[in-house]
């Protein structure tokens, strides 16, 4: 992938693909050329996003293949699917204009979704962010208030088994959390 496409975040590409594939299937019905409906939908993107059309577009004038042209658009996620639905319409025809349409409802959708999902479990991922700073934060508080406490955790068997015990329960709950977390893609 071109070192162009990469400085481009995912993300950013990714949140604006409906706003993109509106824009191509605008540029479509007034009958433009892809490379010329490509370059009007820079127009309707932000900064870095609109670099990467432009580029494509390029790419497209310059003969490139419809695939390759577009593989910094096919690299975000939920990219394939619109490039996948110009290239069919290439190849085989039919209604542009509508699929890139419904593509954009999806997309949009899906980005909703992703927002929503990240909103759900935004308690989880600040638990995964402190759990793992609670030990150490009482630990730091029972050292101000009972200095004699830390001594006999750190030298008695009763002590050593208990913070045994905390540092056990404080890794399951990392691991716990970090999996809660990978299920939800986040």
């Amino acid at each position: 992938m071109p070192r162009w496409a990469r400085s481009v975040g995912d993300d950013g590409l990714a949140q604006q693909l409906p706003e993109i594939a509106r824009a191509i299937a605008r540029g479509s019905a007034a009958g433009l050329p892809l490379a010329v409906a490509i370059d009007r939908a820079a127009d309707a993107v932000e900064a870095p996003t609109a670099a990467v059309l432009r580029a494509c577009a390029a790419a497209l004038h310059a003969g490139h293949p419809t695939r390759s042209a577009l593989a910094a658009v096919e690299a975000a996620p939920g990219g394939s699917v619109l490039v996948g639905a110009i290239e069919l319409h290439h190849e085989l025809g039919g209604d542009l204009v509508a699929s890139l349409a419904a593509i954009a409802e999806g997309l949009a959708d899906r980005e909703h979704l992703r927002l929503e999902a990240r909103a759900a479990t935004a308690q989880a991922r600040l638990a995964a962010r402190i759990v793992p700073l609670a030990p150490l934060a009482s630990l730091a508080f029972l050292g101000v208030l009972a200095p004699e406490a830390i001594v006999a955790l750190a030298t008695t068997p009763a002590g050593l088994g208990i913070s045994g015990v905390a540092a056990g329960l404080t890794v399951v709950a990392l691991i716990l959390l970090r999996q809660i977390a990978r299920e939800v893609g986040l």
